[in-house]
Formats: structure tokens, sequence, C-alpha cells
């Protein structure tokens, strides 16, 4: 990477706490990050978890999907809270175990679980084309710990493929409540001192807007003008969806935006 984000600020849809490599490739090239807290995630109750954990471990599962670095956590904690470490690795033991990208399989490694397969496009779309080129069997089972905010479209794919899958809501996001960066943000914004925004999801992208009707209604009308990043297809059709159409990322990750960010500016 280049130069290219000498002095310009950047913002994502991220946390400061899980924001460290976007913090520190931005800063490599000498930009000025911004970290806007967008998403609360809030997990299930215990009991529910362990309840419901308890009837999905009496089928039996070709594979688990792991679709983000938070169902990784999420899942994890609970899982060891409720005593059920030794079920799940039974459960891991029969099955193969698929992460959407680099990160979610880090944090999967780190909880000593071997991941066997890993898409070539870091998506839903991308797990999509891995499970068609496996081919697995009309029956097939998959189980995914997830968001209960997460679309229909993995669901659909796979009814069309006879595949059975079962989604184990594990949290459900909420908006962060405004706060003093928002309210900075705010400022740069009229100011225009923010040159690119790189949305995270599609829940992000609900919520950023949500979140910025409610510090400032007037500044919807800045945000178009300035460069936006989805990092894959479903936050594109999110924005889609509110009149906007983002530059999207062809390698869905934190390092795949960073650098079509620098290849945007390095155009000027």
């Amino acid at each position: 990477m280049g130069k290219a984000l000498v002095n310009k600020t950047i913002a994502i849809t991220r946390s400061e706490s899980n924001n460290t490599e976007f913090i520190r490739l931005v800063k490599q090239q000498g930009g000025i990050p911004i970290s806007l807290p967008t998403i609360k995630l809030i997990p299930i109750d215990s009991i529910q978890f362990l309840k419901r954990f308890s009837q999905l471990c009496s089928n039996h599962y070709n594979y688990y999907i792991f679709m983000s670095p938070n169902s990784v956590d999420l899942f994890f904690k609970l899982v060891k809270v409720n005593n059920l470490s030794r079920l799940l690795e039974e459960q891991l033991g029969k099955c193969d175990v698929i992460a959407i990208g680099p990160s979610t399989r880090k944090k999967l490694e780190s909880n000593n679980v071997l991941v066997k397969w890993q898409p070539e496009e870091y998506s839903a779309f991308g797990v999509v084309k891995l499970l068609k080129k496996l081919q697995p069997k009309a029956g097939t089972r998959i189980l995914i710990p997830r968001s209960s905010a997460s679309n229909s479209f993995l669901k659909d794919e796979l009814d069309s493929m006879s595949i059975i899958l079962d989604e184990f809501y594990i949290y459900y996001p909420q908006a962060e409540a405004s706060n003093k960066i928002w309210i900075e943000f705010s400022h740069q914004i009229r100011m225009n001192k923010i040159q690119a925004i790189i949305f995270t999801s599609p829940s992000a992208v609900r919520y950023f807007f949500s979140i910025l009707r409610e510090v400032n209604p007037d500044l919807i009308q800045y945000i178009k003008k300035i460069v936006l990043i989805s990092i894959g297809p479903n936050t594109t059709m999110e924005l889609k969806s509110k009149d906007i159409v983002p530059f999207e990322s062809e390698v869905h990750t934190i390092r795949g935006t960073v650098q079509l960010v620098n290849r945007i500016f390095s155009k000027e």
C-alpha cells in the first residue's frame, strides 16, 4: 500500500475494541481512523441457550458454519458458561467446520477447533458456492450459530439444494446509543472532514443511519457526498435500499476494504 491516505479521515462502523487491524492499516498509511460504535450485541439468556443447544444436539450435523468472529466469541462463551464444552466437542468431532473467512477461522482455531473449509469469497454467497462445490447429498444437515437479524439468503439457497439448515440465534443486535464519538463525527461530517466511511455489515448500515438520524437528521445529505465502501454484497444491497450505491470490496475483509479506499484515493 502507498500513502494515498495521508491526512485523510476514514471512518468504519465498528467499535474501537474490535478494530485493531483497521486502525493499524489506516495509521500505517498516514490516515486518521475513526471507529464508530454502531452495534451492541445482546446474547440470548443462558438458560435459553442451554435448552435450545441441548435440543439441537439430538440431531446429527454434517457441517457447522460460523459466519463471523462475534458469533464464535459469543457461542463459545455461552457453551462454557453452561458447561457444555464436552458436548460441543463431541458434536464438532462428527462434522466438518466451515469458517466464512480468515478472522472467523482464527477465532475458531484459538478455541482449538479444526476448520476444514473456508470459501474463496468471504461472504454468504461464498459459502453457498463452497457447498455447491462440495456437493452434499439431499438431507445433509447444517447448524449455524448466528444473529437473529440475519437475512434469509442462506436458508433459501440451502432449501433449494435440499439441505436442512438449523439457524441457532444466539444473539440479537441493538443500535448503540449516540455518544461523544458520534457527536464529534457529526461535526466532522458537516465540516467535510470525513473522506470515506466503511460499512461492515447490513446491520451496521441500518444502525448507522438510525443513530445518525438521532444525532442530526440533516447530516444524511452530507453522507452521499463521501466515498462509501461496502465490505460485501449483502451490505451493498442494504445501502442500495437507502438509495446509496457504494464501492464494494472484492475481498470481503477489513484489509480488502482499506485496500479499496487506497486505490480510490490513489487515482486523485
